[in-house]
Formats: C-alpha cells, structure tokens, sequence
C-alpha cells in the first residue's frame, strides 16, 4: 500500500499498522484524500474516510482529478470543451468499473464529544480486515477539530488523548494503517505584521505532549515561501525529524503531484 508519491513513500511505510498524524497550515484534507484515491483506484485497497465536508465535494474533485480537466470550470456553464466532456464521460465509466474500491465515505458532522461513534465507524470498519494476513485497507479520519478552542481545556485536552489513544489500540489489535487529520489554529501562526504564516515544526501541535506516544509519524504540510504551488511535508518519528519531501500542488486539477 502506497501513498501515491514516491519520495513520501520511502519515508513512510502504509502496510504498517501505524497511526500517522497528518498536519499542517494548507491543504491538508486535500492531500489526505489525495492518498485515498492513489490507494484506493490504483491499488485495489480499502479506504474508510469520515470527512467533515460535503461527499458531493470530494466526488467532483475525484472526477476532475482522474479526467485531468480544469476543476474551476465545473460551475461554469457551458465552459467545458467537447474533448473535456469525453474525458469526464471516461473517467467516470473507469470509476464505475472500479466502484468496489472507491473510498467508503462517510459524511459526519461530527465533534470530539461523539468519541464512541468515531471509534465504532472505524472498529468496525477495521474487524472486516482483522484475519487477512497482509494489511489492505486504510482508515483516513478527516472530523476533528482538534486546534484547542473550547472554553474547558482540560476536558477538551482529555477528548485529544482519547481518540488517539483508541485509534492507536484499533491499529495495533487489528492491523490497520490509520491516518489522523488534525487542524492547526493558523491564527497562532500568523504574523501579523509581515503577513505571513510561520514555519510549522511538531512541536507547534497542540497537546504535542500528552498525544505524541499514542503517533508513530507525524506529517506537517508547509508552503514554500518561495513558490506558492510547491509544499514542504517534514516526517518525524515518536522522536525526530526523519525526512523531508516537497510536493507540487496542481490548482488547475485540484491536486498534489510529485
């Protein structure tokens, strides 16, 4: 099982039953459900993703994605070429043919408070796998608004460590590669007076402390500074940094590219 991009993919290993922390200033529910369609359509693999945003959204830009088409152009009318409409008309037969390994989706308005329903989405989600000997199917939680910014930060603090300590217990009993989407409050991170977000390291994580034993990586999505199209992703073990791997986001197809 591959994230889809090959440098990533030397550093971080999904067969393993892992929980991986992905995080970051920009664009990171994107690059997550970037990783469920490379595992998911090229693969043959199984993703579980509980989003937060509508199902309608993450369709259209798989679409766009797999068609190669300009994703602006979608609400516009009478914007795409013939040529461009026969490419949509393609992807979407190919998806169909491959409809058993879509990503599950599961549209959830959900907050931390609802601990029992998220675990139960993926324990049962994770049990349909748990005799196969090789690992093929990946959970990819995209719900929580884990940027601390409840009035009770002690209980709020407590909810954080639940859902990865449980997430943590489901991939090591059942084996399963589990991915976290966690938000970071980029108003922390903002600098007000030149404008512009600082650099993400891991310890800019809320509750990096009472959380980091329960991670085995952590990935955390930086823009390049230089380039507004290109992105930093720094992986860090329990420990360390342990790598570093940039990736082109493609804004006319709605997508990260090696």
């Amino acid at each position: 099982m591959k994230t889809g991009f090959d440098k990533l993919d030397k550093i971080i290993n999904l067969r393993k039953s892992e929980v991986v922390l992905l995080t970051g200033i920009n664009f990171v529910d994107i690059l997550s459900g970037d990783i469920a369609n490379n595992v998911c359509l090229k693969q043959n693999c199984e993703v579980l993703e509980v989003v937060s945003h509508k199902k309608e959204y993450l369709i259209k830009r798989l679409l766009v994605n797999q068609s190669n088409v300009d994703y602006k152009k979608w609400i516009l009318k009478n914007k795409y070429t013939d040529e461009e409409l026969q490419q949509i008309g393609q992807a979407t037969i190919n998806l169909i043919e491959v409809t058993k390994r879509l990503p599950t989706i599961i549209e959830q308005n959900m907050n931390l408070y609802n601990l029992r329903n998220i675990t139960k989405l993926v324990s049962d989600f994770a049990n349909r796998y748990a005799d196969r000997e090789t690992v093929e199917a990946l959970a990819i939680l995209d719900v929580f608004p884990l940027n601390a910014g409840h009035i009770d930060r002690g209980k709020y603090r407590k909810n954080v460590v639940k859902i990865f300590k449980d997430m943590n217990k489901i991939s090591k009993k059942l084996n399963i590669p589990i991915i976290i989407v966690y938000d970071i409050d980029i108003k922390k991170k903002y600098n007000v007076e030149t404008y512009q977000t600082k650099y993400v390291t891991k310890q800019d994580i809320e509750f990096i402390d009472n959380i980091n034993k329960y991670i085995d990586k952590t990935i955390i999505v930086n823009l390049e500074k230089t380039k507004e199209d290109t992105y930093n992703l720094d992986v860090y073990d329990k420990n360390s940094k342990i790598g570093n791997v940039k990736l082109k986001y493609d804004f006319k197809y709605r997508k990260f590219i090696n």
